[in-house]
This record gives structure tokens, sequence and C-alpha cells, in this order.
């Protein structure tokens, strides 16, 4: 099973004994992720949402139906055994309290009568609580709904969770025996989820604050058992417990923290539910890919509070699984142990089914695109067998992408996009393999009671109030396939196949731009990838134009947007500065691409005898602000002493590293330093900032009319900024660009 594969960033099996530094490697990818989930809640977090729990609700009439009366069953089961107990405590915290019977309160007496889907009402009278349920019941639950959090003082050591977490399960177990006893008399052609707790303590600590892990699992009822220990994978949502009602925060960033091991665990999941449990106060909190809406308060200690939790369990148990936040394109045979996933082409409007070989990239964020890829092959017509072995492997990618370019009316389509760079450059064979060759794309579609629906944040989100769905990003899911199978750059053997993959990449960048008027827009070393050949022979391939857009769209932006991978963005780009993105933007991202790879190395081997990055002027580049890295960049860039003292100096000696030094001096000097345009379309820094004065580094010239033999003399004599001049002639420089790439194959 391949999830199996994937441990949480927490989790000690992930760890090797025999290394410190994969400890402190685990434990600060732990300390990253705590991080993550803290902004995720203080920027993400839309509160008191009264409609999220609608988001819960079976879609299907018979199933919605069917939910509404097994809810009111079920609470007045419930509320009979809670009476009960409670009346006959003696001398215990349940005698203190008066019995909150009021079973009528959810479901008027006339719709309790009433005939659902053609079914007889079930009737209280054919439940008889069992002794055994009473005791469970009066121990656990009747404590946690007992328990009077509001006089305690949350400095206070947390002693009463793990009451919170029996009750919890005491209260998840009652509702479960009931609707399986309820719809056995009742209804047989529903299917149900069976609803069940486990919990795994995790040590979490952070600014004082130490979590207990608590999971909930909701599993397909097919009345079979196992022996297995639960884990992530097997989890529907996650419960953050905490003592106090007051510790709603805190609870959430927990919660935040341990959803975002489902989403790297389970491959097939869309979105996630996830509950916090504050002393008696229960919220439920969905986790779409941008925002969490956490319902309103719950409160366990009264009857109508046990009602409207009663219902969100009898939901989350009959309705559909991708209302669970599933996705039911992904699917895993138990039997043949493998995936099988479905891509629909919206081009012949064709959907076909692949079998998942390996996973290559994982969901390993809370929010964002998550996206996931896939090897595979196409699945055979012979139900009994797998993957089609005589099939070529192909690379499934799914994500999660916003149509529009953030603070732009400019749609993007990643899979319109591939389908034209097919169709154009389908015929030149010098290009075979340096592309993703679109196979089918399109978007991810849901069988819904109305029929098939587009898989997006709004049909997530179609059953929440109107004005919190506009505060949520609109987001679409897209599956492509694509052939052939690239590696990762750091598979490669030499520093001259780094060299050859890269003038591939290029040249496929080069035509796209010019013959399907697309720039690619986020080059960085997970987008430059290769495939060998049966002679071993390495080519290079440009992946993920996820972020591409079209040239001509991109001239009539009134402010370009910002997009990219941080450490290799333009400087343009970092300082979101207003002229128009070109492909010198591109190359740019290139140059520091090779300068990264040529000072921290491309193997694992070259990267154990390299220089710590803290060590580096680098190291500036990833760990900083977008305008420091472009200060940065632009004090290194401009001149090409500091460019060797600071980087060409610091390339690593290993064999091959020479050469690398070489292609990097002369593609800095082509792009900032050209001889073959004026000294103001040269170097980086038009008004320096006080750094640059004081470092002595030189100032820009002023344009004189003998500049009129150089390229750019066409250009207007008002646009002093280096960068916008080279932009203005972008295509010449790039055609220099490439045929330096070319050279050094």
């Amino acid at each position: 099973m391949f999830t199996e594969t994937f441990q949480s960033s927490g989790s000690s099996t992930c760890l090797d004994a025999r290394s410190t530094n994969k400890y402190a490697s685990i434990d600060k990818l732990r300390h990253s992720c705590i991080a993550e989930a803290e902004q995720a809640v203080n920027d993400g977090l839309i509160q008191d949402v009264t409609s999220v729990l609608d988001a819960a609700r079976p879609v299907g009439e018979k199933r919605r139906l069917c939910a509404i009366r097994f809810a009111a069953e079920v609470c007045e089961r419930l509320e009979a055994v809670i009476c009960r107990a409670q009346q006959s405590d003696d001398g215990g915290t349940g005698a203190k309290r008066s019995c909150e019977v009021n079973s009528l309160s959810a479901v008027p007496a006339q719709k309790k009568a009433k005939t659902v889907g053609g079914m007889a009402p079930a009737t209280s009278s054919s439940f008889q609580a069992s002794e055994q349920t009473d005791l469970m019941l009066h121990s656990h639950l009747i404590q946690w709904i007992s328990f009077q959090s509001s006089s305690e003082d949350p400095s206070t050591p947390a002693s009463h969770e793990p009451e919170i977490q029996s009750g919890i399960s005491a209260l998840v177990g009652f509702v479960d025996e009931a609707l399986a006893e309820i719809a056995a008399d009742t209804v047989h052609d529903i299917s149900m989820h069976k609803l069940s707790t486990f919990q795994k303590a995790e040590s979490i600590a952070t600014d004082n604050d130490s979590y207990q892990q608590f999971e909930v699992a909701l599993t397909m009822d097919t009345g079979s058992c196992t022996d297995i220990v639960p884990d992530h994978k097997d989890a529907v949502m996650m419960v953050a417990v905490k003592q106090f009602a007051q510790e709603q925060h805190r609870a959430c960033r927990y919660l935040a923290y341990c959803t975002r091991k489902l989403f790297t665990t389970q491959l097939n999941r869309r979105f996630a539910w996830g509950l916090t449990a504050c002393g008696t106060t229960v919220r439920a909190c969905l986790f779409a890919h941008d925002k969490v809406l956490s319902s309103e308060a719950m409160d366990v200690s009264t009857s109508d509070g046990r009602r409207v939790f009663v219902e969100l369990l009898t939901n989350w148990t009959m309705c559909e699984s991708w209302r669970l936040g599933y996705d039911p394109t992904i699917r895993y045979d138990a039997d043949l142990k493998h995936w099988e996933i479905d891509a629909y082409d919206s081009e012949t409007q064709l959907t076909r089914s692949y079998i998942c070989e390996n996973i290559c990239c994982n969901a390993y964020s809370i929010f964002g695109r998550h996206t996931r890829c896939f090897v595979a092959r196409e699945k055979t017509a012979d139900p009994a067998s797998a993957a089609d072995q005589d099939s070529p492997k192909v690379l499934i990618k799914d994500s999660w992408t916003h149509p529009i370019s953030p603070g732009s009316d400019v749609a993007r389509d990643e899979v319109a996009y591939l389908r034209e760079i097919r169709d154009e450059l389908a015929k030149d064979n010098t290009l075979n393999g340096t592309y993703p060759r679109l196979e089918a794309g399109g978007m991810v579609q849901i069988m819904c009671s109305d029929g098939v629906a587009d898989d997006t944040t709004q049909l997530i989100l179609e059953d929440i109030a109107e004005d919190t769905r506009a505060k949520v990003l609109n987001r679409i899911h897209r599956r492509i396939v694509m052939s052939p199978v690239g590696e990762p750059i750091h598979n490669l053997k030499s520093i001259d196949e780094l060299i050859v993959i890269v003038g591939d990449v290029m040249a496929a960048h080069t035509a796209i731009a010019k013959r399907c008027g697309l720039l690619h827009r986020d080059l960085s070393d997970n987008n430059i990838m290769f495939h060998r050949d049966a002679n071993g022979g390495v080519k290079g391939m440009l992946v993920d134009f996820d972020n591409a857009c079209r040239i001509a769209d991109m001239e009539n932006m009134k402010q370009p947007d910002c997009v990219g991978t941080l450490p290799f963005m333009s400087i343009g780009n970092l300082e979101m500065s207003g002229m128009k993105r070109t492909v010198l933007d591109d190359w740019e991202s290139l140059i520091y691409i090779l300068c990264w790879l040529g000072t921290v190395g491309i193997s694992q081997a070259d990267q154990d005898s390299a220089k710590a990055v803290r060590d580096l002027p680098i190291k500036n580049w990833h760990r900083n602000s977008a305008t420091n890295i472009a200060n940065s960049k632009r004090q290194f860039m401009h001149d090409e002493g500091f460019f060797v003292k600071h980087i060409l100096q610091h390339i690593l000696n290993a064999q091959g590293f020479e050469e690398l030094r070489k292609l990097l001096f002369i593609l800095r000097a082509t792009l900032f330093s050209n001889k073959h345009v004026s000294s103001s379309a040269q170097g980086c820094l038009t008004l320096p900032p006080p750094w640059a004065i004081d470092m002595g580094i030189a100032q820009p010239k002023v344009p004189t009319p003998s500049d009129t033999q150089f390229l750019d003399r066409d250009v207007d004599p008002a646009i002093t900024d280096s960068f916008a001049r080279r932009a203005e002639i972008a295509g010449v420089i790039a055609d220099e660009l490439l045929g330096v790439t070319q050279k050094f194959r």
C-alpha cells in the first residue's frame, strides 16, 4: 500500500538512531510544521460559521431524509440513557445536575411520526439500553458532560484531557451502535460508514504548550474485523482536545498540525474535516485549501448541544464519501493491492483508468495546491489483472490550482497550454522528450446526486453561506496525464549531464515562447528534469506549466503578478516591479539555479562535500525576505568582480564543476553585461541603494548618441532602467543566451 511509504514528519518511525543529523532534521521539520499550523490558523481561520455543518449533510435525498430521522432517534435514546445514569447516581456529580432530557426538541412531533422514504419510523421502545452501555456512559460520558471547565485556571496542568477523550469515545461509540441498530431494522440499501475512535500519543511542545494527539477514524462498514493498529492513513478526521473552553485557538493550531498529516498520508484526500473539544465545547472545522471554517460551539453539557453534535456525527456516518473529503476517482484495490486513478480528458470527454506504480510527489502542506504526482500505467481490460505492462509509463499530476493569476484577471490553464505545446511542437523531432507530452487532462469529475460535477472549492462549500464562500479562494481540481516520466536532477551522474539537460530545457523553453507564445515563469531545480535513453544518454525536460501565462496576456497586465520559486525568482519578480515580464526573467532564474547547484552540488555525494549553506553568501537567497533576496542578487549580479568573489569562488572544486563555472560566467555576462547593448542596458542598478555606493560598485552610465550601433538603439532613450531596456530586446538577448548553452553541451 503506497501510503505506508509516507511516514508523518512527527512519527518516531522516521528517525534513524544511527544518525544524529537525522534526529536534528526531523526535529527541525516538526517545528516547521508547527509554525505552518500556527500561521494557517492565524491567517486562515474563519470562526463561528453557522452553515459549515451543512457541508456534512448527505446529498442524496434518501440518505438526507434517513439522516434526519436517524439522528432524532439517536438523540432520544441518548437523552434517555443520560437521564437514567444521572438519576441513579448516588451522590456523584451527575446527581447534582438536573436531567436535561429534551428528546423532542430536535424534531417536531409531526415529523417524528412521518414515514421517510417509504420506511416506517423507528421508535424508542425498540431500544433497550444494556447495563454495559449505561455503565460506559456513566463512567465516561457523564463525566465529560458534567465537566466544569470555566471555573478552572488554563495555566494548570491538563489533567482532565484524558476524561474528555474517553467521553468523546463513549459518545461516538454510542452513536455508532445506535445507528447500526436503527439502520438494520429500517433500511438495507444505503451504505454507511462506521464511526470509531482511536488514540495515539505524541509529545509535541512549543511555547509552553503541550498536546496529546487524538484521532477519529471513520471507515466503510464492511463488517470485517482487523487487528491492524490504525494510523493517520486510516483517519477520516483528527480531534484536538484541550481542557478549557478558552483554549479554542490553541486547539485549532494543533488540529491544523495533525490535519497536515492526513493530506500527506492519504493519496485520495481532497479536503479534511476536524474536531476540537475544549472542555465540553465541541466545534467542527472544515479545512479547505486556503481557509479553515470553524462551526459555532456545540456544548455537550446541554441537550441542544448534544443534539447538534449527534446530528453532525450521523451526517458523517451517512453522507457520501466525497462529502467527507475523499476523492472517489482515486481508489485502493485491497485485493490487487494497488491504487487505481481515473483521468478525465476534456478534449475527448473520455475517462481512462491507470494503475499507480509509484508516488514521486505528495502533498506536504495544510494549504495550497496539494500537488501529487504518480507514476502509472494504463489499466488493462481484464479486471483480474493490474496494469498493462506493455503500455508506457506515464506521470499523473493531481493538483488544486487557481485558474486566475493572483492580482489580475488573466486566466491560466495548464491543460490547454500542454495541449497547445503538444500540437505545435509534435513534428519537431529535435525537441521530442524536452517537454511533457499531454496524454489526457481536465478537471476531476465527481458523481453527485444531480449527475457529474467539476470538482472545485465551490463544490465542497456549496451548502455554506454565500458570504462565507466569497472569502475562500475558488480552486479547481485538475488531473493531467503526461509522458515521458522524468527523474529529478539530483539523480544526475555528473556536471556534464547537468549542462546537457540545461541546453535541452532552454531549447524547449525558447521554442515554447516563440512558437506557442507561452512563458513558463517558474524555473526551479524541481521543474528541470531528465530521462535516459536506451544507451544511457540524458535528455532534459522542462515541466510544470501551472504558473505559465500567455505572453500576449502579460503585456496587458497593469501590474505583473509575482509567481515562481522564491530563491530562483528574477529581481524584477521579487520586487514586484511594474515592468513587463519576459523570457529574460526565466533565463535569470536559470542562472540562480545553476549558482545554487554549483555551490551545494547536485548529488548527495556532492552535497556531503559542500560547505554548510549558512557559511555561504548565497544563503540569503533561501532564508530571507523577497526584498532582501532581490538586493543580494542585485549586488552579486551587477558587478563581475562581486559575482566572481561571492559566487564563482564558492563553486565546488569537484570534477566537472570548472566547466559549470565557465558557463555561469558567460551567462551572467551575456544577460547583465552584454557587449552588444548600450551601457544603459547593462548591470542591475539604476538608482543604487546606499550599500552599493559604500562598496564602490560602478554606477550606470547615461546613454549617449554613440550608442546607436547597439541592439537597443531603437529603444526609447527615456527608458533608463537597465532591466526595462533589456526587456524591450528580450528575444535577441535570449537567442544569445541559448547559443551559449548549446555551445557548452
